[in-house]
């Protein structure tokens, strides 16, 4: 893929922010006509920069748990990477996985509603339990993704809650969850084919996604972005803490948010506290930046450092 142009870099920049803007407040906001915008995000679709719209949920809300798991293989190479890619794919509690080079070969996130939903996690960990030298599994807290900027100027963020373990599960109906699951697959589709979908006035449809962004079940709209098409190296920082009061939590909160190449960021109990997604150009920036985190929050002991390798 070509590098962007700065048309491309604001629209994408929009998307991160808000996926469901039509091409007619993109084109507002960017002076582009609409069929322009409409054939830009085409064009993004069709070289896989952009792969898909999402609807970031707060999973606490819908009565999710997240259990995080960090695996040493006993080996990796190309034919157990397939074969343990096969038996994820006949898991749906596995909700996201990467392989990668550091500490641990294998990181899993697991999404678990019920109990039986907790033996399909096990039953996974058994099946791929002939290649694990060790695992670590531990429980989320709190977790947000960050959208990204294309653009070169300063820039805070939006950040997209998807668990908070205060949150109790929501009550929805029937049609909030109909509607939900749509958005799920395709945070872009319109209120009008929604409303024919669901069997329900435009009117009703738009109500029912307001109440569901004001009861924190929708934290979101963004967009998923290939960043291996724009040259990115997927990297994780594993963190542990030592005593810490919320203010200077919430200091390391606004760094990441404003801190370009950190879009995830998840809070766990665990043997580690933390945990921080990053796409970087470069690895040496990569441990530039882990180096400046060392250095402004003395409250951090130790942070392992992963190379994401492949992921779902």
């Amino acid at each position: 893929m070509r590098p962007l142009n700065q048309s491309e870099r604001k629209v994408l920049t929009l998307l991160e922010e808000n996926c469901r803007l039509s091409a007619n407040q993109i084109a507002k906001k960017t002076r582009l006509s609409p069929e322009g915008v409409l054939k830009m995000i085409k064009r993004l679709e069709e070289a896989r920069v952009i792969t898909r719209f999402n609807t970031k949920i707060n999973y606490a809300r819908v009565g999710y748990k997240i259990y995080p798991v960090h695996i040493k293989l006993l080996k990796l190479n190309t034919a157990i990477i397939s074969e343990i890619k096969e038996i994820i794919s006949k898991h749906k509690t596995c909700a996201w996985y990467t392989f990668c080079e550091g500490e641990y070969d294998l990181l899993l996130s697991f999404k678990i509603l019920s109990e039986k939903e907790k033996l399909d996690m096990n039953q996974l960990l058994l099946e791929i339990s002939d290649n694990v030298l060790e695992k670590e599994i531990s429980i989320v807290l709190h977790a947000f993704e960050i959208g990204k900027s294309f653009l070169d100027q300063e820039y805070t963020a939006k950040l997209f809650p998807t668990f908070n373990h205060y949150l109790e599960k929501a009550e929805l109906s029937d049609e909030e969850v109909e509607i939900l699951n749509i958005l799920k697959s395709n945070s872009r589709e319109t209120v009008l084919n929604l409303s024919k979908k669901v069997n329900l006035s435009t009117r009703v449809v738009s109500s029912k996604i307001k109440k569901l962004e004001k009861l924190k079940v929708i934290s979101g709209f963004k967009t998923k972005i290939n960043t291996a098409t724009l040259s990115f190296q997927p990297c994780i920082a594993l963190i542990s803490l030592g005593k810490y009061n919320d203010q200077e939590l919430q200091k390391f909160m606004t760094y990441c948010q404003q801190k370009r190449g950190i879009n995830y960021l998840v809070r766990q109990i665990g043997k580690y506290d933390m945990e921080l997604t990053i796409d970087i150009h470069n690895v040496n920036d990569f441990y530039k930046l882990m180096n400046d985190i060392r250095e402004q929050f003395i409250f951090i002991k130790k942070i392992t450092t992963l190379i994401s390798k492949e992921s779902s």
